[in-house]
C-alpha cells in the first residue's frame, strides 16, 4: 500500500503535462564541456544482492553482538582504485544515488525507488574515516549517514521540484535532466547536495568536518562547488529548474530559500525507502578506466627545482613528503590527489593548506610521475 508520499507523488503526477524536449526555441544548451558522469540506467543486473537498510542493520547489530566490533565488507586493493578513481571521475553519486518515485518502472532495479548505496562504498569511506579519527565513533554507520546525507537533498529537491510541477501544471524535472544528461557532473543539484552532507559532517556532535571538505574537493564539476554561497546555489539551481535555464549565471533568488525545503512530516525515514545494492561486480557501476593510477615514482622537472630552490625553499621538506605519501598511497586523505587537466594529462596534489603541485605521470606509463609546477592554490588555479 502507498505511503503518504508515494500517493502524493501519484496525485501530483496527474497535474503535470509531459512535453517534449526541447521544450522551445529558446533554449540554451549548457555551456560545460560534455562528461555524461554516472548514469545509474546504465547498471542494475537481475542478479544484484539489494538488502533493505533496515533489515541490513539489523544483521550488522546481530554479528557485533556476537564479536562485538563493526565489520567491514570485504573489499580488494583492484576494489579501492576503482571506488578511488571513481569518487574523482564522477562524483558523490557513484557511491550511492536517488532514483525517483518518478521513474520507479525504469532502470536501474524496476520496481523500486528511493537510495540505493553501494555496499563496497560504505566500506571504503568507512575505512577512511578509521585512518583519520582512529577509535572515533561507530564508522559504519558515520559512513552510512555520511552518503545518506547527499541524497537526501535529491530527495527533498525531488519533491520540492514536483511540487512546483503541480502547480503550474507542466513537466520541469525530467526536461532539466535532459537538458544535462551529457553534462552530469555540472549539475548545481550536487553542489547543494554536497553541501547538504558538509554541513552535516561540520556539526560538533559529528566532527568529520574537514573530511568531508576534502573528500568533496576530490570530486569533479558542481560537486566541488559545495562551499560556494548557499543562497546563491540555491537561486542558480531554482532558474535552472524552472525556467530551464542552465547558464552558471542562472538566478531565481524569489525561489531560493524554499529550494530543497519539504514538510517535516514527510522526511521519515520510513517514506522514502534505502537499499544497500551488492552488484555482481563493482566495473558493472564504475568504468576500470578510471581506476586511480598508481604512483610508484616521483621526480621533478628543471623548472619545478628551480621554482622550489629560488622561490619556494620553504617547501622543500613539505614537497617531499607529500612525494612520500603519494608513493605510499596515492589516495591518501588530506592529498587531495586529482586529475586536473585531461588535455594535458596533468594532475594535482596539495603540499599544504596554501600550495599545490602539478604533474603528470611519464610516457612508459609504469607509474612514474614528474612534477612540473608548484605555487599557491590561487596562482595554480584552484581557487
Amino acid at each position: 500500500m502507498p505511503n503518504i508520499l508515494e500517493r502524493y507523488f501519484e496525485e501530483a503526477s496527474k497535474r503535470i503535462t509531459k512535453q517534449p524536449f526541447p521544450p522551445n526555441s529558446d533554449f540554451r544548451p549548457p555551456e560545460y564541456p560534455k562528461h555524461s558522469g554516472f548514469d545509474p540506467k546504465e547498471i542494475g543486473s537481475e542478479n544484484d544482492y539489494l538488502i533493505p537498510v533496515k533489515e541490513k542493520w539489523e544483521q550488522e547489530a546481530l554479528t557485533k553482538r556476537f564479536i562485538d566490533r563493526e565489520v567491514l565488507f570485504p573489499i580488494s586493493s583492484e576494489d579501492r582504485d576503482l571506488l578511488d578513481g571513481g569518487i574523482r571521475e564522477f562524483g558523490f553519486d557513484v557511491y550511492a544515488f536517488y532514483k525517483s518515485r518518478r521513474h520507479v518502472t525504469q532502470r536501474p532495479y524496476p520496481g523500486k525507488w528511493g537510495i540505493f548505496y553501494l555496499e563496497h562504498a560504505i566500506s571504503r569511506i568507512q575505512e577512511q574515516i578509521e585512518i583519520i579519527y582512529p577509535g572515533y565513533g561507530p564508522s559504519q554507520q558515520l559512513a552510512y549517514k555520511f552518503l545518506r546525507e547527499h541524497e537526501r537533498f535529491h530527495f527533498k529537491f525531488d519533491f520540492y521540484a514536483l511540487s512546483v510541477e503541480a502547480n503550474i501544471g507542466r513537466a520541469l524535472y525530467d526536461p532539466l535532466k535532459h537538458a544535462l544528461h551529457h553534462h552530469r557532473i555540472y549539475q548545481v543539484e550536487e553542489a547543494l547536495a554536497n553541501r547538504h552532507a558538509w554541513e552535516w559532517a561540520k556539526q560538533r556532535r559529528v566532527g568529520m568536518g574537514d573530511f568531508a571538505y576534502d573528500f568533496m574537493k576530490l570530486q569533479p564539476g558542481a560537486y566541488a562547488r559545495f562551499d560556494e554561497k548557499k543562497f546563491e546555489l540555491a537561486s542558480e539551481l531554482a532558474a535552472n529548474l524552472i525556467d530551464l535555464n542552465v547558464s552558471s549565471m542562472a538566478r531565481r533568488d524569489d525561489q531560493a530559500l524554499w529550494v530543497g525545503n519539504i514538510p517535516k512530516e514527510l522526511l521519515s525515514s520510513s517514506l522514502c525507502p534505502e537499499y544497500f545494492v551488492r552488484p555482481t561486480s563493482l566495473t558493472s557501476w564504475i568504468n576500470p578506466a578510471v581506476k586511480l593510477p598508481k604512483v610508484l615514482k616521483v621526480t621533478e622537472t628543471e623548472s619545478f627545482s628551480r621554482l622550489l630552490e629560488k622561490k619556494y625553499p620553504s617547501l622543500k621538506k613539505g614537497w617531499n613528503a607529500t612525494k612520500s605519501k603519494l608513493i605510499e598511497n596515492p589516495s591518501t586523505p588530506g592529498l587531495g590527489f586529482k586529475s586536473w587537466d585531461k588535455s594535458l594529462g596533468l594532475w594535482s596534489v596539495r603540499v599544504n593548506l596554501n600550495f599545490r603541485a602539478h604533474l603528470r605521470e611519464t610516457p612508459e606509463s609504469n607509474g612514474s610521475w614528474e612534477a612540473e609546477k608548484i605555487g599557491s592554490h590561487k596562482a595554480m588555479g584552484h581557487g
